[in-house]
């Protein structure tokens, strides 16, 4: 019978002691990977580490390479790596007003399309894909970063890599 009570006993404790790791982890609003109501589709200015990028999860710590795609619905999703946003959209198709993003050189909020990507930046993510304002010998545009962050061409690839960083040393 004390055994029986023992194991009870425990097994209660445990169950008490999981409970309280659930409520003390967990928060009023959850992940933060959307800010809704951005009715205005206005460019929402965030603070490190107060919002997760909306495709790795990871929290936005860098500011620099950061991106905003904000639909029409008012929901704004934040990226740390245009990568991300790349990689996101193969999966959601929410109606987009604006697909933003932060340039290296300037600093300033520009369209995605209207930006120059280099393939060799240290980004958060590591795919290589820096947004500029203005173009420089190797850079590429939207589209193309698309379609070679689409087909794995980019410094994930070791192969890419090792031909893209050659070619910066000669």
């Amino acid at each position: 019978m004390k055994k029986i009570v023992l194991n009870v006993t425990i097994f209660a404790i445990v169950i008490g002691v999981i409970l309280i790791l659930l409520v003390s982890f967990g928060s009023d609003e959850g992940s933060k990977y959307v800010y809704k109501n951005n009715r205005e589709h206005k460019i929402i200015e965030i603070k490190p580490g107060e919002y997760q990028c909306s495709e790795c999860n990871m929290d936005i710590g860098d500011l620099d390479n950061i991106a905003e795609l904000i639909a029409e619905n008012g929901n704004t999703y934040f990226f740390d790596d245009i990568g991300c946003v790349v990689l996101w959209l193969k999966t959601h198709t929410p109606k987009i007003a604006k697909l933003m993003t932060r340039t290296l050189d300037t600093h300033q909020w520009i369209t995605v399309e209207k930006a120059w990507y280099s393939r060799t930046a240290r980004t958060p993510m590591g795919y290589g894909f820096a947004p500029y304002a203005v173009k420089q010998k190797g850079f590429v545009s939207y589209e193309e970063m698309k379609m070679l962050m689409l087909q794995g061409k980019n410094l994930h690839d070791p192969f890419v890599k090792k031909q893209l960083l050659s070619q910066e040393v000669r």
